[in-house]
């Protein structure tokens, strides 16, 4: 798996209707002979979780510079991530093709879990409550929190039926189809679903 180019930070797609499915979807043409990882250091951790307002621009600072004092707890922290991730997209992929996740890859979810929920709490607002992160705020690990009770949510409460890989066999995100008539087939229709519609284009012109 190829790490992202560096000439130009890398926008992460949020449009998968999940931030479990966000996650998951951080390595692009994963159907691909060279698929690109997104994750590859802490600080693309940090820019996920900021774009996703996981976080704020704050506690981004504060996370950038304790994974700078301490490297190795920040490596270990981004394997864990990506250890999560790839359970995840195999457990999303295999569920939206009809296929039964594996006890391992349920296991590493499971695993990831204990952190999580004894981190959080409910906390009120002025128009009702919501969800609030405790403990440690500088814990390197504490990024995946969300994502792994996201994930633990989605699998228990979601309707799985509508969950898709993109049609594009070179890309395989994962999204959910919230159309009326389950007619969704692209991840993004401003990339899969374009180059689909020139591809489409040419042959028809390659016939005539």
């Amino acid at each position: 798996m190829s790490p992202a180019p560096k000439d130009a930070p890398w926008r992460f797609h949020l449009s998968a209707g999940a931030l479990c499915l966000d996650f998951a979807n951080t390595v692009s043409w994963r159907g691909s002979g060279a698929p690109v990882d997104h994750l590859p250091a802490y600080e693309e951790l940090v820019r996920f979780a900021l774009q996703s307002k996981l976080i704020a621009a704050a506690e981004a600072g504060r996370l950038e510079r304790r994974a700078m004092r301490r490297p190795e707890g920040a490596t270990r922290a981004l394997q864990r991530a990506v250890k999560l991730r790839e359970a995840l997209y195999r457990i999303f992929a295999g569920l939206a093709g009809a296929r039964r996740p594996s006890r391992a890859d349920v296991a590493t979810l499971n695993a990831s879990l204990p952190a999580a929920l004894a981190s959080i709490h409910v906390i009120p607002e002025s128009d009702g409550f919501t969800w609030a992160w405790a403990g440690d705020l500088g814990a390197l690990e504490r990024l995946v929190w969300p994502v792994a009770r996201d994930a633990a949510v989605f699998l228990t409460s979601a309707d799985l039926s509508r969950l898709r890989t993109c049609g594009n066999p070179r890309c395989r995100w994962l999204f959910v189809d919230a159309t009326r008539n389950r007619s969704r087939r692209w991840c993004t229709m401003t990339v899969c679903g374009n180059r689909a519609k020139v591809l489409r284009y040419r042959q028809r012109r390659r016939r005539h």
